[in-house]
């Protein structure tokens, strides 16, 4: 959808540029969240934040940093360094704004935003496809309007310029003209004008690029921009790749990317939708857009229990709900489920420093409307191919989900029929989830030797020593999909997610007992085979260790409950082996790989039927 009357449906917001943010006085807003005691632990954090801040330069940004990302594609020496520069940035901009007596968090502030303006470049380096600044020809005196080789928009350069235009917003009216202008001038050289004169790809693109990007511009627009024929231009521009991320969704709702990536494309989303509307006085409204009530649903669908979630794809296996977020689309969509939540144990900020969700996470969240615990219920999300279900039992909550889809995902793994077991806090049957970002985790000739994103790292079936291969042709086929009282049903082919032509037929069947004393899996692998003897390996991907007990029982015990897995002893013979991992946040994880060995027979057609039951521990 492209707003071709945009101009006019403009505003005029001078008068009030504060109400594009706050929906109610923005005094009122800073002095509920100074004064109610929910808020006093992440302010007692942003305080020690500062302190340590305060009593430490600003760390530069050097060329060796810069330079190792081509050197060894290595992310986690420069991007630290950087991402506290905004970390420095949002403490400084919050406590400013709710603290404006305190001249040292007004400094603080105000030398952040003078070093941001002086970075070589907003992008991280990793985005650039060679190190900036090469050129062939000589330099001349006559030149005017050289390009600079270290401007290009990614998502942190839009961030940045989003960032510093709402911090601006909130705060400016005491800085210095000198820093205002440098602000203006920063944000319309590296953004406004190269946007307006290129073609990214991630305007064509339908993930969270589309929406960060084109959202976060679209955003410091907003802010820096007063003539409307300019904004216009500007808004113009992003509109249609803004609506473009939201085509990336189906109808069920579900992110493809991993909850994480929710929480950001469609954050971002609504960060420039809500502040649009009001610069428009409703006139433009993205929330009204069909199917952003299911986007905005996928969260409470795709959490476990507690902090964990179905972590398929690029995300880890614990994360926080994004309360600010969470609150504000319960406001407008009231299926929307607000969690248990307390911000005693929360940092307001993300790792990255990220300005513009740590904001609306104090002025958007309620505390004194209650959330609850994760609803028991089973889900079917039928575009991702992803059933989910949470049970509750006197004795404890237990969790499992199941996924279909193809190897062409977005952040794909190949992991078509891969699934979950949990038993209340504790993982059992696992997904690994995000590795450490590089550029060769990235690179797709190397992708997939990374163990968490190769189908070797999941719970799936392994033929005459050939996993499933990357490519939107590897994919499952949804055979049935049903949700009862007493069971759910999952079955699907899978002989399409392997290259393997004496391979006719494979389907997988899930069917998760509810109503027992303790819900239980039961899993069954049906193949039909071209020529007799493959070797076939059933993996499982555990959290905890296995333990072969005897024949035709494996337990994994955890701190409350075991989990059995009984298995005919005559068909199989099961095998662990340790598989090391380095998380998102490049820390090391072991992981077991049970391999249930099939014994090679004659037969054409097999069936291997697996039973996991949880026993409680005394």
């Amino acid at each position: 959808m492209i707003y071709n009357s945009i101009y006019e449906q403009l505003a005029d917001g001078s008068a009030g540029i504060g109400n594009w943010l706050f929906r109610e006085d923005r005094e009122a807003v800073r002095s509920r969240i100074m004064s109610e005691p929910e808020f006093q632990p992440i302010l007692e954090r942003l305080a020690a934040d500062a302190e340590r801040f305060l009593g430490q330069p600003i760390s530069e940004l050097p060329w060796t940093l810069f330079r190792r990302v081509w050197e060894d594609g290595f992310r986690k020496t420069y991007e630290p360094v950087y991402f506290s520069r905004r970390q420095r940035l949002t403490t400084f901009g919050l406590l400013s704004w709710l603290m404006p007596e305190r001249s040292d968090y007004h400094d603080g502030l105000l030398d952040t935003v003078w070093a941001i303006c002086g970075e070589f470049s907003w992008c991280v380096p990793v985005t650039f496809e060679s190190p900036p600044g090469l050129r062939t020809d000589g330099y001349s005196v006559h030149e005017h309007n050289v390009p600079d080789p270290g401007i290009g928009i990614d998502l942190f350069a839009a961030e940045t310029a989003y960032a510093l235009a709402e911090v601006m917003m909130l705060t400016g009216h005491r800085w210095p003209e000198t820093i205002r202008d440098r602000v203006y001038r920063e944000v319309y050289r590296r953004i406004f004008a190269p946007f307006l004169g290129n073609d990214y790809f991630w305007e064509h693109v339908r993930n969270n690029w589309a929406a960060v990007c084109a959202g976060s511009i679209g955003a410091a627009a907003i802010y820096l921009i007063a003539d409307k024929q300019e904004l216009a231009l500007v808004l113009n521009k992003a509109l249609p790749t803004v609506n473009l991320f939201l085509e990336g969704y189906g109808e069920d709702g579900a992110c493809l990317e991993g909850y994480m990536y929710w929480g950001y494309g469609f954050g971002f989303y609504t960060y420039f939708a809500e502040l649009l509307s009001r610069r428009t006085n409703g006139a433009v409204d993205l929330l009204a857009v069909p199917n952003v009530k299911q986007v905005a649903l996928f969260q409470q669908n795709c959490f476990l229990h507690g902090r964990k979630i179905v972590n398929f794809s690029d995300s880890p296996e614990e994360w926080d709900v994004y309360i600010g977020l969470t609150h504000e689309m319960a406001r407008r969509f009231p299926e929307v489920q607000l969690p248990e939540y307390t911000f005693q144990d929360k940092a307001v900020y993300d790792h990255c420093g990220r300005w513009a969700p740590a904001f609306r996470n104090l002025i958007w969240y309620e505390p004194r409307t209650q959330g609850e615990e994760w609803k028991a219920e089973s889900i079917y999300l039928a575009d991702a191919q992803w059933m989910v279900s949470r049970v509750e039992k006197e004795e404890g909550k237990f969790s499992f989900a199941a996924k279909g889809g193809n190897n062409d995902e977005p952040h794909n793994h190949n992991d078509v029929g891969h699934f979950i077991v949990l038993a209340g806090h504790e993982t059992f049957l696992a997904d690994i989830g995000a590795g450490l970002y590089t550029k060769p985790y990235f690179a797709p000739p190397t992708r997939y030797s990374f163990i968490c994103n190769s189908a070797l790292g999941h719970s799936v079936p392994i033929m005459d020593g050939v996993s499933q291969q990357a490519g939107a042709a590897y994919k499952a086929t949804v055979r049935q999909s049903e949700i009862t009282d007493d069971y759910d049903r999952f079955v699907v082919e899978l002989q399409d997610a392997y290259n393997i032509p004496g391979l006719l037929r494979l389907e997988r069947s899930w069917t998760w007992h509810k109503n027992g004393e303790l819900p239980w899996l039961e899993l069954e692998d049906q193949y039909v085979l071209e020529q007799a003897g493959a070797a076939l390996i059933e993996r499982f991907i555990c959290q905890v260790q296995p333990k072969v007990v005897e024949k035709g029982r494996v337990e994994l015990v955890g701190a409350a409950f075991k989990l059995v897995l009984n298995y005919d002893e005559t068909l199989m013979e099961p095998v662990v082996e340790p598989l090391p991992s380095l998380n998102h946040f490049g820390h090391e994880k072991i992981y077991y790989a049970l391999d249930m060995r099939a014994r090679v027979t004659v037969d054409l057609e097999r069936r291997l039927h697996f039973a996991f039951h949880f026993e409680q521990l005394a």
